[in-house]
């Protein structure tokens, strides 16, 4: 099995492919990966290492795809930054410049014509001004059979309610219920089910320890184990969250009976979502988030040095199950 992997990040959807070559006993490479940030593409290299062949950690724009050796690509996955899409972003939401790296993919795979592609995103991507999504389906459409999916992977066996875009294409036609028979196949956890585990854990590396709290925060954290409460009460959260706020979540307590909330880069702060742990008055910690986000703790984190990189690469990640699922799925299908 050989992949591509743009904008890569730590490599969620390569450790999903992997793991389906080793089910379907393939071997598998890399043929080429791609991410412009440093912490990334350090990471990615020193766990992916005996199976790349070629990375690119420039600007995608620079990428010339042209100048490598032709090679038949089973899978293209390419996760764009999301953040130009996503209803958090205020200031430059539908017109962000990053939206057109969407567009990037297109030059890769119309010259590469792997025989599956797939780029995620968060659901609001269909809403850019600049019609990212139109575009790629326009310009693809006459070689590839193209459907757009919305994946729910707390029905993955994810704990978290995370759901993230999809295009998806192929060379040949593929189940249009594709998802839905992955979803029956796998089922719900909470988030018991992916860190009940983590609680006594003895190390005190940067990744199995939570940020630090403001003293503030640490007493709004404690009133919610103190009272046994989820949810702040409006007096306790902070001046500019008391009035006409929707974000009940913000400096909210995780239950282990549910999943979490989305992970996002900023699972270290209470007042940026709903991470308090669920049985300790703290923040859940990078190897908590990495659970909750499907990241196998066989990735090895102890070169990333700076915690503001380990928080943003495990938020940005992509959860493993995705690819793996789906190339099981499309392999066993065509067999």
């Amino acid at each position: 099995m050989r992949i591509v992997d743009l904008f890569s990040g730590l490599g969620g959807l390569t450790v999903g492919a992997l793991e389906a070559a080793r089910a379907l006993n393939l071997d598998f490479e890399i043929f080429l990966a791609s991410d412009i940030e440093p912490s990334c593409s350090d990471f990615y290299r020193h766990n992916f290492k005996d199976y790349i062949r070629y990375f690119h950690d420039e600007d995608i724009k620079g990428l010339h795809v042209e100048n490598i050796p032709y090679e038949e690509i089973d899978y293209l996955f390419a996760g764009p930054p999301c953040q130009g899409h996503s209803d958090l972003n205020n200031r430059s939401r539908r017109s962000d410049p990053r939206n057109d790296l969407y567009l990037e993919t297109l030059k890769v795979i119309k010259y590469l014509k792997p025989k599956v592609f797939l780029i995620e995103n968060v659901p609001t991507v269909i809403h850019s001004k600049q019609g990212v999504v139109t575009q790629l389906k326009e310009q693809l459409g006459s070689l590839y059979y193209i459907k757009e999916l919305v994946v729910d992977f707390e029905l993955m066996g994810i704990a978290q309610t995370r759901k993230r875009h999809i295009l998806l294409g192929s060379l040949t036609p593929f189940e249009d219920g594709i998802l839905t028979s992955i979803y029956n196949k796998l089922g719900k956890k909470n988030l018991q089910d992916a860190i009940y585990d983590l609680i006594d854990i003895k190390q005190k590396t940067m990744f199995d320890t939570p940020s630090r709290m403001t003293s503030v925060n640490k007493e709004r954290a404690n009133y919610l184990y103190n009272n046994d409460e989820y949810n702040l009460p409006n007096h306790l959260r902070p001046k500019c969250h008391q009035k006409n706020h929707s974000y009940k979540s913000m400096y909210g307590r995780l239950s282990w009976h549910k999943p979490a909330q989305t992970i996002t880069g900023g699972f270290g702060s209470m007042g940026q979502g709903r991470f308090l742990h669920p049985s300790q008055p703290r923040v859940i910690t990078p190897h908590e988030a990495a659970r909750i986000q499907g990241i196998p703790d066989s990735l090895d984190f102890t070169k990333v040095v700076k915690r503001g990189d380990l928080h943003q690469m495990i938020g940005n990640a992509v959860p493993p199950i995705l690819s793996k699922e789906l190339i099981i799925k499309l392999e066993t299908e065509n067999e």
